[in-house]
C-alpha cells in the first residue's frame, strides 16, 4: 500500500481530518495539554536569558530577527512535531509502552523533524524580512530623524507572548503551503525516508489534493494576522495554547489518510496476523517435507 504513494481525496475528506483531530485529542486529554504548555513556557524560558541583552544591542538587525524566530518558533516546532508523533501513539488501541515512545531513535527523529521545521520558518522570515527591507529602505533621513532607522527585526511580534505563538503559528502554516511540505513533517517522523523523497512525495500529495491551498492559507493569514487586533486580542489568546497541538495532530490524521488510507491500526493487525499465519504455514509445510507420510497414516 506504501509503494503507490499519496491518493486524491476531497474536501469532504478534510472536514472529517478535523473532528478526527479533536477526538484523537481527547484520547489522552491531559498527555496533550502538557504538550501544549511546552511552547509558551519554553519561549519564555529563552526570552529571558540575559544573553540577549549582551549580545543582541550592539548588532540589531538580521541577528535580532533570527534570536526572535529561535525564541518563538524552535518552541513551537517542538511542540507541533511532538504532537505529531504522540497522535499516532494515540491512534492505536493498544497504548505502546513509554520506553516505545521515548527512546533513542524516537529522540533523534523528533529532534531533526523540528529542527526542519525550524528552519523553513527561519528560511520563510529571512524573506519577508529582507523583501520589507528592500521596499522600506533604511534611508529615510527626508521624513526627520526619528524615522531614519531600518524596519524593525521583530516584526510579527504582538503585545503578548501567546499572541506571538499564535503569529508564528500561522507563519509555519503559509510556509508549509508555499514550499508544499506539509506531509514533509509527517514522512520524516514516521518513515524517516531522505529529506529529497519525503519533499517529493509531499508535492505530489499536495498537487493531487490542490484544495488544500486555500484552506491553509487562508487558515495561515487569520493566524498571523489575529492577534494584531484588539478586538480579537482575548480569542487570540485562548486559541494559542491549543492550537499548534492541533496542528500537530491534524497533520498526522492528514498523513494517514493520504498516505495510508486511514488504515493505521487495521494495516497494524493486518501484518501481525499475516505475520502468525506465515510463521504457521511454514512450520506446517516443513512438518509435512519431513514426514511425507505422517498425512496417510504411516507405515
Amino acid at each position: 500500500m506504501h509503494g503507490f504513494g499519496p491518493r486524491a481525496l476531497t474536501p469532504g475528506d478534510g472536514r472529517d481530518w478535523l473532528i478526527q483531530a479533536w477526538q484523537l485529542m481527547w484520547r489522552r486529554p491531559g498527555l496533550f495539554v502538557a504538550i501544549a504548555l511546552f511552547a509558551p513556557s519554553g519561549s519564555a524560558l529563552l526570552l529571558a536569558l540575559p544573553v540577549w541583552e549582551w549580545w543582541l544591542l550592539p548588532l540589531g538587525g538580521w541577528v535580532t530577527l533570527i534570536a526572535t524566530v529561535l525564541c518563538y518558533g524552535l518552541p513551537l516546532s517542538l511542540t507541533v512535531t511532538l504532537a505529531c508523533g504522540i497522535a499516532r501513539a494515540a491512534n492505536r488501541k493498544q497504548a505502546p509502552a513509554p520506553k516505545q515512545l521515548f527512546n533513542w531513535t524516537a529522540a533523534k527523529a523528533l529532534t531533526r523533524t523540528s529542527l526542519f521545521l525550524f528552519a523553513l520558518l527561519l528560511q520563510g522570515y529571512l524573506v519577508v524580512y529582507w523583501v520589507q527591507d528592500q521596499l522600506l529602505p533604511a534611508d529615510l533621513a527626508a521624513a526627520g530623524n526619528s524615522m531614519s532607522i531600518p524596519p524593525p527585526a521583530t516584526f510579527g511580534v504582538a503585545s503578548t507572548l501567546l499572541g506571538t505563538q499564535l503569529s508564528v503559528l500561522g507563519s509555519v502554516l503559509l510556509v508549509l503551503q508555499v514550499l508544499l511540505a506539509v506531509f514533509v513533517v509527517p514522512l520524516q517522523l514516521f518513515r524517516e525516508l531522505p529529506l529529497s523523497v519525503c519533499w517529493r512525495r509531499s508535492v505530489l500529495a499536495m498537487q493531487l489534493n490542490p484544495w488544500l491551498f486555500p484552506a491553509l492559507g487562508l487558515s495561515g493569514l487569520a493566524l498571523a494576522t489575529l492577534p494584531f487586533f484588539e478586538l480579537f486580542a482575548i480569542p487570540a489568546q485562548v486559541l494559542a495554547l491549543p492550537l499548534p497541538v492541533y496542528l500537530g495532530v491534524l497533520l498526522y490524521v492528514a498523513w494517514n489518510d493520504v498516505f495510508q488510507g486511514g488504515a493505521e491500526e487495521d494495516e497494524i493487525l493486518e501484518v501481525q496476523d499475516q505475520w502468525r499465519a506465515g510463521v504457521s504455514s511454514g512450520s506446517l509445510s516443513r512438518s509435512i517435507w519431513r514426514h511425507p507420510h505422517s498425512l496417510y497414516g504411516g507405515r
